[in-house]
């Protein structure tokens, strides 16, 4: 047993992700993530999961994807399940599966295989008297549970109760900290970047809002919003209205390499994130505020569930209340208004993300507890 705690170098380790490259979102970074990093500490990874580009079993990252294909419902767990079982017969079991969900460790936990799995936000949140009864018995049944921030944690633990004890494990960046090269000219204009699922708890029409009061005071600036859900209709139209299409952009979907383009272009990442739904939908990590920390952006970010805890308030960043739309336009202003601030504190953002968010990490923290609880 090494200092990080269980070895699993030469051990097999299985995945179970709701998602995968190419297919995008928090949950494919998420998966991909603990992969790869099981992999770079020497264990042989087998992923299962769904895409878009399924069915097909091949080598992906220094995993191997065994990708049942795209559909949902009760088809997709058989197929898991039969995939699962076959390779178990092939290559026998594994030292342990990671569900990177607790819908995706009931796979395991229905064929008896030794398991954890992660807790993330919302998706524990909902759910009938059923869902309830089965995501409780994943948990308990799970060797251990994990959750990406304490804000996630203390939620967990009001739903499962106070005997749960999750271990907390940040996540890792999705993206490297080296500078994309660009053949364009530094602009004299700062940049304000969102990149996230365009839906109401991320709260970027606050952001717009904010942008059509700055403008009114005068202040310079442009703003690119990337990414695509059921608000981006309604921010265009709110875009339209305040007259900021000079300023804003709403770029819909942008493919990874200008997403990075655009994470290292950026002076400011604008991230306020709320809770709604009576508190039932929250972020429970945020990894492209993460991102945007690496790449050395100044980032202001909601004070409502975890992503608070990515940053040092006033440090590596500006925490606000996402619904004070006061509060959000003066911390943009703040940073707007001293390109030394925000120059500090972007190289600040950087330190934290590369000490503190990282897979290795992540898989670390796990191991480390799961070693402690081996018999030596």
């Amino acid at each position: 047993m090494g200092a990080d705690g269980m070895s699993i170098d030469g051990a097999a380790i299985w995945v179970m992700a709701k998602g995968y490259a190419p297919d995008e979102g928090g949950m494919q970074s998420y998966a991909s993530g603990v992969a790869e990093a099981y992999a770079a500490r020497g264990a042989e990874v087998t992923v299962f999961t769904q895409t878009s580009q399924g069915p097909r079993r091949e080598g992906v990252g220094g995993v191997l994807l065994v990708d049942v294909g795209p559909g949902g419902g009760i088809g997709i767990v058989r197929r898991l399940l039969r995939a699962v079982r076959q390779e178990r017969a092939r290559a026998g079991a594994p030292l342990f599966v990671h569900g990177t969900t607790w819908r995706t460790s009931a796979v395991p936990m229905l064929l008896g295989l030794p398991y954890l799995t992660t807790f993330h936000g919302r998706e524990f949140m909902g759910g009938g008297a059923v869902v309830s009864a089965i995501m409780r018995r994943v948990a308990r049944k799970a060797l251990r549970i994990v959750t990406v921030s304490e804000y996630s944690a203390t939620r967990l633990r009001a739903r499962l109760g106070r005997g749960a004890s999750p271990i907390v494990a940040h996540n890792g960046v999705s993206i490297g900290d080296a500078a994309v090269p660009t053949d364009a000219a530094p602009s004299s204009i700062p940049l304000l970047f969102s990149l996230c699922r365009l839906e109401p708890r991320k709260n970027i029409a606050a952001c717009v809002k904010a942008c059509a009061r700055l403008k009114e005071s005068g202040r310079s600036f442009r703003y690119v919003i990337a990414g695509r859900g059921p608000e981006l209709e309604p921010l265009r139209s709110l875009v339209a209205r305040l007259g900021l299409s000079q300023e804003v952009e709403l770029a819909g979907f942008v493919p990874q390499a200008e997403a990075e383009r655009l994470y290292h272009a950026a002076d400011i990442f604008l991230h306020p994130q709320i809770e709604i739904a009576g508190g039932r939908d929250f972020e429970g990590f945020g990894i492209a505020i993460a991102d945007a920390m690496i790449c050395r952006s100044a980032v202001v970010v909601g004070r409502e569930g975890g992503a608070a805890e990515l940053v040092e308030d006033g440090l590596s960043g500006l925490v606000v209340d996402g619904g004070d739309e006061d509060a959000l336009t003066a911390a943009i202003d703040r940073l707007l208004r001293d390109e030394g601030l925000r120059t500090r504190m972007a190289a600040a953002a950087q330190d934290r993300a590369r000490a503190s968010f990282s897979w290795d990490r992540h898989v670390g923290i796990i191991l480390h507890v799961l070693g402690e609880a081996t018999p030596r």
